[in-house]
C-alpha cells in the first residue's frame, strides 16, 4: 500500500506540471467567482449588510468548497479512467480498486487543500470576515474530509456503473452548499438534532462554532461528528463494493 501511495503521489505531481493550465484555471475561476460575489453583495446592499452573520457564512462557504472539492474529485477521476479504458488494470492490481481509490483519495486531500488556500485567502480577503483559529479546528476538519470521502465513495459507485455524472455533480452542489448553510445549531428541537443526521452537518456545525465566535463546540456535537462520519463513510464503501460487482457483472467496468 505504501508504494502505491508512492505512485499516486509521484503520479499527482506529473499530472500537475504536465497540465498547469488545466489546475491553475480551477483555482483562478473560484477566487474570481467568490471575490465577485462578497464585493457584489457589498456594493448593493452596504458594507453591514450580514452583519453578525459574515463569519458563519464564511466557514459555511469555506467548508462547502473543501467538501464538495473532495467528493466529486473521486466521481470525475472514475470517469476519466474508464474513458481511457485504465478501470480494469486498476482492479488488477494488489490492493484492489477500492485500495487504489482510498489512497487517490489521501492524495487528493493534500491537492485540494493546497489548492484551496488561495481561494480561502480570497473569501477572507474580500468578505472582510476575521475567523479564530483554534487548534481543535483540526478535529472537524478532519471529520468534514471523511465525511466527504464517504459520499465521494458514492458518487464513485455510481460513476463505476454509469460513467458520466457531470450534471449529477453540477446539480449536487446547491443541495450541498444549503445544506451547509442552514445554522442547525441554532434551529429549536427536533430540528436541530434532526438535522445532525444529514452529512457533514455536525462538523460544519462544529466549524461554525469554532472559527466563527470562537466558541466551544462541546464533547456532544465531535462525538456527532465523528458518528456521522464513520456512518456515512462505511456506507460509501459498502456501496462502492456493491457497485464494483454489479459492473463486472454487467461486464461495463471496462468499457464506457
Amino acid at each position: 500500500m505504501l508504494q502505491v501511495a508512492y505512485i499516486e503521489f509521484w503520479r499527482y505531481l506529473r499530472a500537475f506540471f504536465r497540465y498547469p493550465l488545466e489546475v491553475l484555471g480551477g483555482v483562478l475561476g473560484a477566487v474570481v467567482v467568490f471575490a465577485l460575489f462578497f464585493s457584489g453583495v457589498r456594493y448593493l446592499a452596504g458594507p453591514t449588510f450580514f452583519g453578525e452573520r459574515l463569519e458563519a457564512l464564511v466557514v459555511s462557504l469555506l467548508a462547502w468548497t473543501l467538501a464538495f472539492s473532495l467528493l466529486s474529485h473521486m466521481a470525475s477521476t472514475l470517469a476519466e479512467e474508464a474513458l481511457a479504458g485504465l478501470l480494469e488494470q486498476l482492479a488488477l492490481t494488489r490492493p484492489g480498486l477500492l485500495g487504489v481509490v482510498l489512497v487517490r483519495s489521501a492524495v487528493s486531500l493534500f491537492q485540494i487543500g493546497l489548492l484551496n488556500i488561495p481561494v480561502f485567502l480570497a473569501i477572507l480577503l474580500t468578505s472582510g470576515a476575521w475567523l479564530d483559529f483554534h487548534p481543535l479546528t483540526l478535529l472537524p476538519l478532519a471529520t468534514l474530509a471523511l465525511g466527504a470521502l464517504g459520499l465521494g465513495l458514492f458518487l464513485g459507485g455510481l460513476a463505476l456503473v454509469y460513467k458520466r455524472l457531470g450534471q449529477l455533480l453540477s446539480l449536487l452542489q446547491f443541495p450541498l452548499l444549503g445544506l451547509f448553510l442552514i445554522r442547525f445549531e441554532a434551529l429549536v428541537w427536533p430540528w436541530g438534532i434532526l438535522g445532525y443526521f444529514l452529512p457533514l452537518a455536525p462538523s460544519a456545525a462544529a466549524l461554525r462554532l469554532l472559527l466563527g465566535p470562537g466558541e466551544n463546540p462541546g464533547p456532544g456535537l465531535l462525538w456527532l461528528a465523528g458518528a456521522n462520519t464513520l456512518a456515512y463513510l462505511a456506507l460509501g464503501v459498502g456501496f462502492f463494493r456493491r457497485a464494483l460487482r454489479q459492473a463486472r457483472q454487467q461486464g461495463v467496468l471496462g468499457t464506457y
